[in-house]
């Protein structure tokens, strides 16, 4: 299948799944393995439409600083707290007010996906922003899917996001 078949059907297929269960396995499975410990500064994402939400990883870790992206004509990063007022943006999102931060300053993104290869390549939207933003970056990459699109056999090309490891809900 091509990355454009694979990702219509990876996001049909994600409209009927449990997006409270596949969350619930996915911050345990993180919980249980320790995914965080020796992360501080950590990137999430805010999430639209049936994505897995992470976002109660921020109260479960009230020590370790998260930061939400916000999107113009690219994406950056914006430190979050729990309770800090979030605003509209750009494809549904909710997006943090801030100060931009050094994506270097960041130990670790958790990134979400439509579907990923097996080889852990991701597939996004197909905006290319987590592309862009994350090339040259060699600190861990983790992408969060649904079991059901999380090891495509699908040829990507370079450009597109390698991810360290996914954890699948």
């Amino acid at each position: 299948m091509r990355k454009k078949e694979e990702r219509k059907h990876a996001l049909s297929l994600r409209k009927n799944l449990n997006k409270n269960d596949s969350s619930k396995y996915v911050i345990d499975y993180i919980i249980n393995n320790n995914v965080l410990d020796e992360y501080h500064n950590i990137g999430i994402y805010y999430p639209i439409g049936n994505e897995i939400d992470i976002m109660d990883l921020v109260k479960i870790y009230p020590n370790k600083n998260f930061y939400l992206p916000i999107t113009k004509d690219e994406i950056f990063f914006v430190k979050y707290n729990f309770n800090d007022v979030l605003v509209d943006g750009l494809f549904n999102t909710k997006e943090p007010i801030g100060e931009i931060i050094d994506r270097n300053l960041i130990d670790c993104f958790l990134i979400p996906c439509v579907a990923i290869s097996k080889d852990n390549q991701r597939i996004g939207y197909g905006k290319g922003y987590y592309d862009r933003y994350l090339k040259g970056y060699n600190k861990t990459k983790i992408g969060i899917c649904y079991k059901e699109s999380g090891n495509v056999d699908i040829d990507l090309m370079d450009y597109d996001l390698r991810l360290d490891f996914k954890i699948l809900g």
